[in-house]
């Protein structure tokens, strides 16, 4: 699929240069973690569509690894992974992609992608989660309110709204 080649062209590097897509993991439990929800869903069904995983060197790289047939109830889908893994569940229509996206107990970000923005515009207003992007992914900016839903938090950081989340304000009334 186009996902798959587009996903396979993504270069792994230092995140200092410009030309890099995917940086490092922050740690080697992360990387453990990801190998163990990619194992989990593979011995549950899903199918590997592009094989990634460990990069060996120095650092914590993590080439991009593409499951189809994902479920519900495998760890990738029920955990948050917080690396280039992505599991794809095939739906029906638009009411049930929601109901997927919604099913989880995380809600940091999402994304929409779809040749019909006013339509995917529509749906990301229903997506339970603190970031949506569509047709593209939500990169951190100072000017923008960056947090989740759920298990993934509350509160704001970043833009004025952030930075209200660090302020203890008090009101004083004379009388």
């Amino acid at each position: 699929s186009a996902f798959v080649e587009n996903t396979r062209k993504l270069k792994i590097g230092d995140p200092l240069d410009k030309d890099t897509d995917i940086g490092p993991l922050v740690r080697e439990g992360q990387v453990s973690l990801l190998e163990g929800q990619i194992k989990n869903a593979v011995s549950m069904g899903a199918k590997v569509e592009l094989e990634g995983g460990r990069v060996e060197g120095n650092g914590y790289y993590f080439s991009p690894v593409v499951l189809s047939n994902a479920s519900l109830d495998m760890q990738v889908m029920k955990e948050e992974t917080f690396g280039p893994v992505a599991p794809i569940i095939s739906v029906e229509n638009e009411s049930e992609a929601l109901d997927v996206a919604n099913a989880t107990e995380f809600g940091l970000g999402a994304s929409i992608w779809s040749s019909d923005k006013e339509k995917a515009s529509l749906l990301a207003c229903q997506v339970q989660s603190g970031v949506v992007g569509v047709n593209g992914l939500f990169k951190p900016e100072a000017d923008l309110p960056f947090g989740g839903v759920k298990k993934s938090g509350i509160g704001r950081e970043l833009s004025r709204f952030g930075f209200y989340e660090f302020m203890n304000i008090r009101s004083t009334v004379l009388f």
